[in-house]
């Protein structure tokens, strides 16, 4: 099994309307990038938290545009997407 160094950036790949519990303790959202767009009113809601309930950090219209954005933000209890409605958007998130 590799290790990964400390500070360096992983990622989770999302294309599923679900829910996804991206780590479950603190750190910092670096990007969210939608590779291919979901359907129609698809949305991406990021929470700090280890649920898919709590305080909202983003809430993303998967339906728009092809983009990577950078947050750069920290979370303090975990990192949680909830993608839903329409068809899933394929997204990949890095964080550390």
């Amino acid at each position: 099994m590799s290790q990964t160094p400390t500070g360096a950036l992983q990622y989770a790949h999302i294309n599923t309307l679900t829910t996804t519990v991206v780590k479950s303790a603190p750190g910092m959202l670096h990007t969210v990038t939608i590779n291919s767009k979901g359907g129609t009113a698809s949305i991406a809601t990021i929470y700090d938290n280890t649920s898919g309930s709590g305080t909202v950090l983003a809430v993303i219209d998967v339906t728009a545009q092809l983009v990577t954005l950078v947050y750069d933000i920290q979370f303090l209890t975990g990192l949680t997407i909830v993608t839903a409605t329409g068809s899933a958007a394929d997204l990949t998130v890095s964080y550390t």
